[in-house]
């Protein structure tokens, strides 16, 4: 408590409150509250005026400013004021309090605040002018249910025939506190516009509506709280059923929207308030590209895999093949992108999932299994052509045998390769990436990082069998933490942009890099990135070239309605 162990300051207070004009500041009186905090109770007598006001100094005075309020914690003073009871707004604040302001100084804002918004002869009030923005994030934080309303709603809501317009409403609860109304789809069923990602749909409870337009003003539309008053407002209009469930959107005059919530049998609506989503350029941080038409494979959608998936989707990626057998286990929470909702499910489905509430329009090849698994011939040739119609192949498993198997897949399809792994420890990580016609081929940079492995004086920090040569590490794995597996994520994310977006020049010289995340083994500390030279021819486009011809008179023949057997074979017909 500041004022018994600076009572140096608080006779400073005491003295300069002391001598304010004693016209205007009557009956202080001083005493602690219930949390031992110092208050001031004192009246501030204006014109046509008497104000009972308190003044607390918190417990973190002077570092910050004391609150005035009403000395009855109910009354409703001024518009610059935080909620009937609240604290006045001053001219002295939190932006820009110093501790050399006085309680004093305080009080005397409070006065002329007050003196500012004195009602006018005829009664009528008076608000004071805006010192600073008031952000609407801030005045949002008592309404508890909101109508969001996206940049392209805004824009469909704004045209000309939208009365009587059907619309579908999701509500969702998820988030614990906020009760939020999301318009699902705009329009019938011959012309539905789906405007929210499909999954959403699934976590809201969905109730079909109706978009009326009216010239009446905000302020009139606010006066609408019972079916009694819509009714009575659009009287033969309305076609809706008091004994139903639905919405409705309201556009008054001024463009404003308001959606009002129908229970059945109920006359009273629940009313929302709107807020209007901003009309943003694009965020991604990204140079113009055709990003969005590439496609990446992820291979593993683990701790690792699952955060780069979805920092992908982030940024733009849209198209994706996504391929992992496992499921999600409790133990996984700790570093996976997945939370207490997915525990059970595949991790494919999960991220999925995760991908398609990040980007509506996003499109993804669920592959529930595993390269190298004991599958059908059939599944593990699926699994491999969606991989090879990528532009890239992401291998986040540390896995020597799903490392060659996609390296090959790479070079003989022409797809450009990335592979990472973080040290167990967390100490650092690896990551590599092998492109066409600008990299070496993922079998020699490899080799080259084994051979820097193998060079080392320390044991590198990796668990027994996830080195790609299935050898090195320690006897038991040590586990990284969230933290350090999604700094490396958010490196080899950046990686895989750089190599999607294929500009000149890239924002990686060398083809791979270890990255440390901590002191430890060769690492001197956090950001010491070790980059990988491998001098070794650079893989160029796979062509058969004149080979093609050795087998065409027989291609020819499969699609010429021979049988494709032997002129043996034929006579014995």
């Amino acid at each position: 408590m500041w004022w018994l162990t600076d009572q140096s300051r608080l006779r400073a207070e005491r003295e300069a409150i002391e001598a304010l004009d004693a016209e205007w500041f009557q009956n202080p009186i001083w005493s602690p509250d219930k949390q031992l905090r110092l208050t001031l109770t004192f009246e501030i007598a204006i014109a046509r005026g008497r104000h009972a006001l308190r003044m607390i100094y918190h417990n973190t005075f002077p570092a910050s400013p004391p609150s005035i309020v009403p000395a009855d914690g109910e009354t409703r003073l001024s518009g610059h004021q935080y909620g009937a009871g609240g604290d006045l707004c001053l001219e002295i604040r939190n932006d820009n309090w110093t501790p050399d302001v006085t309680g004093a100084m305080m009080i005397e804002s409070a006065k002329r605040l007050l003196e500012v918004e004195t009602p006018d002869e005829d009664g009528a009030a008076i608000h004071a002018p805006s010192a600073h923005d008031f952000p609407e994030t801030l005045s949002l934080r008592s309404d508890v249910t909101r109508f969001y309303v996206s940049p392209l709603a805004r824009l469909l809501l704004a045209g000309d025939k939208i009365d009587g317009l059907p619309i579908e409403v999701g509500f969702d609860y998820g988030s614990g506190r906020t009760f939020m109304a999301h318009i699902l789809s705009i329009g019938g069923d011959d012309e539905k516009r789906s405007l929210t990602p499909e999954p959403l749909r699934i976590t809201c409870a969905v109730k079909k509506g109706v978009v009326l337009s009216t010239d009446a003003s905000t302020m009139t539309l606010e006066k609408i709280n019972t079916f009694s008053d819509l009714n009575a407002h659009f009287g033969g209009r309305l076609s809706l059923n008091a004994d139903a469930a639905w919405t409705v959107i309201l556009r008054g005059s001024e463009g404003g929207l308001t959606l009002l919530d129908h229970f059945a049998d109920d006359d009273e609506f629940l009313r929302f308030t709107t807020v209007l989503a901003p009309f943003d350029g694009d965020r991604s941080g990204l140079p113009t590209s055709d990003i969005g038409e590439k496609k990446v494979g992820i291979v593993g959608l683990g701790s690792l895999g699952s955060k780069i998936a979805v920092s992908l989707a982030r940024s733009g990626v849209r198209r994706f093949e996504l391929v992992d057998g496992d499921i999600l286990h409790m133990g996984n929470l700790e570093r996976h992108d997945g939370d207490w909702r997915d525990v059970g499910r595949h991790k494919a489905d999960l991220t999925t999932h995760r991908l398609r509430l990040i980007r509506r329009d996003v499109e993804v090849g669920v592959w529930r299994s595993a390269i190298g698994a004991q599958v059908s011939s059939q599944e593990a040739a699926n699994v491999s052509q969606a991989l090879a119609s990528c532009d890239l192949i992401i291998d986040a498993t540390a896995n020597a045998d799903v490392f060659n198997h996609l390296a090959g897949l790479s070079l003989r399809h022409n797809r450009s390769l990335i592979w990472g792994a973080v040290y167990a420890g967390g100490v650092g990580g690896e990551m590599a990436r092998a492109r066409i016609n600008k990299d070496p081929s993922p079998y020699d940079i490899r080799t080259v990082m084994n051979q820097y492995y193998a060079s080392s004086t320390e044991t590198p920090p990796l668990p027994t069998g996830s080195g790609y040569d299935g050898s090195v590490g320690e006897e038991s794995p040590m586990h990284a933490t969230d933290a350090d597996v999604s700094v490396f994520a958010a490196h080899i994310s950046a990686f895989a942009l750089d190599a999607l977006i294929d500009v000149e020049p890239s924002n990686y010289d060398e083809p791979a890099y270890l990255v440390g995340l901590k002191r430890g083994w060769l690492f001197d500390g956090p950001f010491d990135a070790r980059p990988i030279e491998v001098n070794a021819p650079v893989r160029g486009v796979l062509s058969t070239g004149a080979e093609t011809a050795l087998e065409s008179d027989f291609i020819a023949s499969l699609f010429s309605g021979e049988s494709g057997e032997t002129a043996d074979t034929d006579n014995d017909d």
